[in-house]
């Protein structure tokens, strides 16, 4: 096919330089008529490759993925004697616990504002439990310096009289307990997600 179309071409390249350069000549129109029929043939096979030719697409741009918000691990940092010590004791006078109760993980993050955030993990329970309940206690999303607690059902046992059904989320499980922080709780802006009610609010250390 692309050879015809260059043959139609030079063709009528010669013809208009004819009729530019040459005097008028009756040996033209015989010229003009072998054009003409060749173009009549070449037409229906011209038309049916434009119809048939498709152009490439253009691949659409790949939207953006929300930047993950990266915790950093400071419970090392804010242990003493063996224990961590909460920016937030007031939160834990209101909040159910066993006779066992400590905070596991410290995690520190920056918001999409780029405040620096703690995020505390409370755990709780029985002697005879095998699992416990786990609380979050977050600063996160707070206007004023006062952190929520947070009852998280995943990472607590549903048998809350003996304990005795593992979790959902293992919360001492580090990928486990940071993947559900990252994309179970908080949103990308560093905010705790609607579908989670805080159950005590207090002011922060």
């Amino acid at each position: 096919m692309k050879k015809y179309v260059k043959l139609v071409a030079c063709i009528l390249l010669v013809a208009l330089s004819g009729s530019a350069f040459a005097r008028p000549n009756p040996g033209n129109s015989a010229l003009e008529a072998v054009i003409a029929g060749t173009d009549a043939q070449l037409a229906p096979a011209l038309n049916s490759a434009l119809e048939q030719y498709q152009p490439a697409p253009v691949p659409a741009a790949e939207p953006e993925k929300a930047a993950q918000l990266r915790l950093t691990d400071i419970t090392e940092k804010c242990t003493h004697n063996g224990e961590v010590v909460s920016a937030y004791p007031a939160i834990y006078k209101m909040v159910p616990s066993e006779e066992n109760s400590r905070v596991i993980k410290v995690f520190s993050f920056r918001d999409a504002k780029g405040l620096e955030r703690r995020l505390e993990v409370f755990y709780t329970g029985g002697d005879w439990m095998q699992y416990g309940l786990t609380y979050f206690a977050t600063d996160a999303g707070q206007e004023r310096a006062q952190a929520g607690a947070y009852f998280m059902t995943d990472l607590s046992t549903p048998d809350r009289e003996e304990g005795a059904v593992a979790p959902k989320v293992d919360p001492f499980n580090m990928p486990q307990l940071t993947g559900f922080i990252v994309s179970g709780f908080l949103d990308a802006a560093g905010k705790v997600k609607a579908a989670f009610a805080s159950i005590a609010i207090a002011s922060a250390k």
